[in-house]
């Protein structure tokens, strides 16, 4: 064996003793902060689940509910806007739709929770990096939800702005 070169850049292998591999072994101090939030992360994904559960009785319950006092008020009062079974069957389905848009979350949130226990196990960079792919698709799905409600809002408020400017000018 050669001794060591003094003057030698120094070199250092961040993946462990094989420098082909990217399968290393993660230090408890990485895992430990990641560890104290799984049961949480787990918990709000619960929660999602729950909520989605609650939407979609919401959304039955309202289309089915709604198209029996259409009929009612359709009976009495025809020129009602409530009587129009199509109004409340799109507020139904509304609620559905937007069920659907909290699956993901918690399919992802729960995945993360599942990845970090699945690290505290083997103490692997694989299954680090798995657990923050799965993090990192959360966020990115919703930051874009984000930006597509600011989006809605904005357009709805100019929209509202809009049509009250008009609805004033006329009646003037």
């Amino acid at each position: 064996m050669e001794p060591a070169n003094p003057y030698a850049t120094p070199s250092a292998n961040p993946y462990g003793s094989n420098p082909l591999s990217m399968e290393g072994s993660v230090a408890a101090e990485t895992i430990a902060p990641l560890a104290g939030t799984k049961g949480w992360v787990q918990f709000m994904s619960i929660l999602l689940w729950l909520g989605v559960g609650f939407m979609v009785i919401a959304g039955i319950g309202m289309a089915a509910a709604g198209t029996m006092v259409a009929d009612t008020i359709a009976k009495t009062q025809p020129t009602n806007p409530m009587a129009n079974k199509a109004f409340v069957l799109a507020m139904g389905g509304l609620y559905l739709l937007m069920a659907l848009f909290y699956v993901y979350p918690a399919i992802k949130l729960w995945a993360y929770g599942s990845r970090i226990g699945k690290l505290k196990n083997s103490l692997t960079t694989a299954d680090l990096n798995a657990a923050l792919h799965e993090q990192r698709r959360f966020w990115k799905f919703t930051g874009i939800m984000v930006i597509v409600m600011v989006s809605l809002y904005i357009l709805v408020i100019v929209g509202l702005v809009g049509f009250g400017a008009m609805a004033a000018s006329r009646g003037m």
